[in-house]
């Protein structure tokens, strides 16, 4: 069978998925930064357990479908669901609420980490855990449980100067991961990393997500790591212009 072929077969399969599988749905997004449409209709479907890719040239508007689909910035017109014992409408939640769900369902890492210089690896870690209850202790407990599931608890009380850029990330993959996201969120994770670390950190990733169920939607300028994923979109002046499934 030709590759062409596959690729038909393995998109039907996709496409033909059940709606029980569905976690967020957006439709229509449209965002504006002053008079630049930066997304422009955008639909499209993410399910539990995947892992998707999100790819284009530099101002094709990927960073901002992320912070649009995970709620850090507003759509100017469109509609967002999140599919969980109900159907939850993000983009008509109120600041507080936003927040709430932010910390309760979904997990994020960024290019930089985006971790707190003031706090060990330990603390950083249990930091949205004890934001979502208050409950350091659990919070301690839990963050332990997955620095060591990573083979990173003997960093726990180190600051960042103190650890590598790689362990960095892996720390902030742990941090995403405490509170049991839905969704984690990935905006170049491993853009800063050299080949053979972005790699191991990308593996890290996947390997944790699947262990604890979340799906994982990434932006990435790398081939070698949207091949990893089970489904590649690419943009083009903040519309999708394709879609690839691979056979992962």
């Amino acid at each position: 069978m030709v590759k062409n072929q596959q690729s038909v077969i393995r998109q039907l399969r996709y496409d033909g998925r059940n709606r029980a599988e569905e976690l967020l749905c957006a439709e229509n997004l449209v965002k504006h930064y002053g008079s630049l449409k930066v997304l422009s209709s955008i639909s499209l479907t993410i399910y539990k357990g995947e892992t998707l890719a999100i790819m284009g040239p530099s101002g094709s508007g990927k960073s901002t479908l992320l912070h649009v689909l995970a709620g850090i910035l507003p759509a100017d017109s469109g509609r967002i669901v999140l599919k969980k014992e109900t159907e939850v409408e993000v983009t008509a939640l109120q600041s507080d609420a936003l927040s709430r769900m932010r910390l309760e369902d979904l997990g994020f890492v960024f290019q930089q980490g985006m971790l707190l210089p003031e706090l060990t690896v330990l603390e950083n870690v249990a930091l949205p855990y004890m934001m979502l209850t208050n409950d350091f202790s659990e919070a301690k407990k839990k963050a332990k449980n997955l620095l060591t599931k990573m083979d990173l608890l003997e960093l726990g009380q180190r600051r960042l100067g103190q650890i590598s850029g790689g362990q960095a990330q892996r720390v902030a993959i742990a941090r995403a991961l405490i509170n049991s996201p839905k969704i984690i969120f990935a905006d170049e994770p491993t853009g800063a990393l050299d080949s053979k670390t972005a790699s191991s950190v990308l593996e890290e990733l996947m390997t944790m997500s699947k262990r604890e169920g979340s799906a994982i939607v990434l932006v990435t300028h790398d081939e070698r790591v949207a091949a990893k994923c089970h489904r590649v979109i690419h943009l083009l002046d903040g519309r999708i212009k394709g879609e690839l499934v691979n056979g992962n």
